[in-house]
């Protein structure tokens, strides 16, 4: 069904429609407002996280006056979803500060915290203007698993009695997982926790270097290309999708650079007040509170649509619609927005062996 204007009447549908004309128009309509690159965990491969007690980055994180004027403008251009994400929020004193006059504004409001510091406390405030979707993250199913990843004894209990909380109070709740070659062992035990709360459950394991450049074991944490596609596998809507292109001969969509919504629909801003395409990415670092949102929009659009064409490599790659290379993940990889990553390139081939035309 569609509604006047030709927009679809289901929530999924519509939003993805949303999408497609904000790019098109160019509207910043979603937003990711970083607000500390501090966590208090320690995982191995996380891209961005800084100890809890970084007097300097504290020091130099927005106010809650600042996020706000920032919403309004973003607000003013177009926006229309918002995320707020870490590090980790709730490190933050002032988090309700941030949060709650945002609660005023319409916007459809997502919140990614690791749980926890979650107290019954927190999470029936949270219910007094909840959040569209709440995400978690669950690193095992089990103590021993989920504290070798987080590196932080007790946090499993922690975690758990932040999701308990949630519920209790009916916040918008949903659990995701990043797997590592630590915790993959765990993953059906993750989903029967999920179904045993009756929450949504999803995972991930595209693991990308930091966005700081500063060393990081996340190569001791991935998972070979076979195992990865054996993984997706798992995860029927994506099996679909792959099996899908494959039939059609699905044609290469991503001739420009960036061929996401980073930069023509969506765009980030970190806790220093820096806009950028993706969280993945610090480039252009421009700056909407001194330049003004619309100024500070228009220099990330130009850094998108100046980006360098794939490398020729790339571009004559007969798995290339099996590649989920971007221009991010070939910076943290190669410092380059363009050249192949030799990772993402071995699961290009091993989706094409499993859902290519001759995979059966």
């Amino acid at each position: 069904m569609t509604a006047p204007g030709g927009l679809p009447t289901e929530y999924g549908p519509l939003v993805g429609e949303l999408g497609r004309r904000a790019i098109e128009r160019r509207q910043p309509v979603n937003g990711t407002f970083e607000l500390t690159e501090r966590c208090n965990l320690n995982c191995t491969m996380c891209y961005v996280r800084q100890p809890a007690g970084h007097a300097a980055l504290r020091a130099g994180e927005l106010s809650p006056r600042a996020w706000l004027e920032l919403t309004l403008q973003a607000m003013e251009n177009g926006m229309v979803f918002l995320l707020l994400t870490g590090g980790e929020v709730f490190l933050r004193p002032d988090f309700f500060e941030i949060y709650t006059p945002l609660t005023r504004l319409g916007l459809l409001l997502t919140l990614f915290t690791n749980g926890t510091l979650i107290t019954d406390a927190i999470a029936r405030r949270l219910a007094e203007a909840p959040p569209s979707r709440t995400e978690i993250t669950l690193y095992g199913a089990t103590a021993a698993t989920y504290e070798a990843v987080t590196g932080v004894p007790g946090s499993f209990g922690r975690c758990l009695a932040g999701i308990e909380a949630l519920r209790k109070y009916r916040v918008p709740l949903g659990l995701k997982s990043t797997l590592t070659t630590r915790n993959v062992g765990e993953l059906e035990a993750m989903r029967k926790m999920a179904a045993a709360w009756d929450l949504p459950f999803s995972a991930a394991w595209l693991l990308t270097k930091r966005r700081d450049q500063a060393p990081c074991g996340v190569a001791g944490c991935r998972m070979s290309a076979a195992q990865c596609v054996e993984l997706e596998a798992t995860d029927r809507a994506s099996a679909s999708e792959w099996r899908e292109r494959a039939l059609r001969g699905a044609p290469s969509e991503n001739e420009k650079n960036f061929y996401c919504a980073a930069g023509k629909a969506a765009f980030v801003v970190n806790s220093r007040g820096e806009m950028s395409p993706c969280l993945d990415l610090i480039q252009p670092a421009a700056r909407p509170l001194e330049s003004g949102f619309r100024e500070a929009w228009q220099e990330v659009q130009a850094f998108v649509d100046s980006a360098p064409p794939l490398a020729p490599l790339c571009r004559a790659c007969e798995v290339r619609d099996y590649c989920p290379r971007c221009p991010a993940f070939s910076v943290l990889e190669t410092g380059s927005l363009s050249e192949p990553v030799p990772y993402l390139c071995e699961i290009a081939h091993a989706r094409k062996e499993r859902y290519g035309p001759h995979s059966e």
